[in-house]
């Protein structure tokens, strides 16, 4: 017992050279990680240059349009749901009306039940759930579009490489929300709603993956050059040190504008006031399908994406 308690309590003798060899050992194997692996998508210095850049006066309009997106979908799905109830109603006052006339004993029964089925539409009835309102607000959210680019080529200062990405991805997060809330209320065709919703989620695939494979580059090409302090603390979405910036074509450009166009009929039609033929609404669909194609290629070949001009 005592001979196998000292084999337990015995250490073997580590000298000095071999805690360096360790330690060498260990620094080469982290540099080949670095310079063989992938680099992190977010790191502190990333996460306080995304912070301060959205900041900026235009990010802030581009903010509040994303904010916007989920409300003005609440309004559209409440108004189609209080239209819905109001058809049953309709539809079950009419069934008790007939019963009425060939039974008028039962006229009290019917009033009180008309009474009662119109007390439950009123209190789930949301005022602010109206067409009108919406559509105003979408109008409102398509101004704040056009007013953060505006800001941006006259005050250069407030242009950012972060808002190069956060303003198409607030367009579309707007148009997937929206297309997906008109779907569900019959004034998209599902098959549309399926090629926009597939087309951004692999907008999104592809400009992470060229942007992730970009700063891997200039990262190993500076540990190369002996700049390790600048290329070590790399993230993939730094706006300090990302070396792309996504700058849409014409044809994207022509694409969002048509797919906006086209929401914004879709809400109008709900007003009553308002008659959209449904001619105009299919040539549209039909267009907007061809260049939702045609300008997903910039995207995924890369040329959507421009040096950033950082250093």
């Amino acid at each position: 017992m005592f001979t196998n308690s000292c084999r337990q309590l015995s250490k073997p003798s580590i000298s000095a050279e071999d805690i360096t060899s360790h330690a060498d050992e260990n620094e080469i194997s982290s540099e080949k990680q670095k310079s063989s692996g992938g680099a992190a998508p977010l790191n502190k210095r990333a996460t306080d240059a995304i912070l301060s850049q959205l900041s900026s006066p235009p990010n802030i309009l581009t903010l509040s349009r994303i904010i916007a997106t989920p409300y003005l979908s609440y309004l559209l799905l409440s108004h189609h749901q209080v239209s819905v109830a109001n058809s049953c109603s309709a539809t079950v006052g009419e069934s008790k009306t007939a019963a009425a006339v060939s039974s008028p004993a039962a006229d009290v029964a019917v009033d009180t039940a008309a009474a009662t089925d119109l007390s439950i539409i009123t209190t789930n009835l949301d005022l602010s759930s109206t067409p009108v309102i919406a559509l105003s607000l979408f109008i409102l959210m398509g101004f704040t579009d056009f007013l953060d680019g505006y800001i941006a080529r006259l005050y250069p200062s407030t242009a950012t490489v972060i808002g190069t990405y956060l303003d198409p991805f607030a367009d579309k997060f707007m148009i997937s929300i929206m297309s997906l809330t008109l779907w569900h209320t019959g004034s998209l065709p599902g098959m549309l709603v399926g090629l926009w919703v597939a087309r951004d989620v692999g907008i999104f695939g592809s400009a992470y993956w060229l942007v992730r494979r970009e700063t891997i580059r200039i990262r190993n090409r500076k540990k190369e050059e002996g700049n390790d302090d600048d290329s070590s603390d790399m993230a993939i979405m730094d706006p300090q040190s990302t070396p792309l910036k996504i700058q849409a074509s014409f044809t994207s450009k022509v694409n969002t504008v048509l797919q906006i166009g086209l929401i914004s009929m879709g809400i109008a039609g709900e007003v009553p006031s308002i008659n959209i033929p449904p001619e105009l609404m299919t040539s549209l669909i039909w267009i907007t399908a061809g260049t939702t194609i045609g300008s997903s290629l910039g995207y995924l070949d890369g040329s959507a994406l421009k040096n950033s001009g950082n250093k």
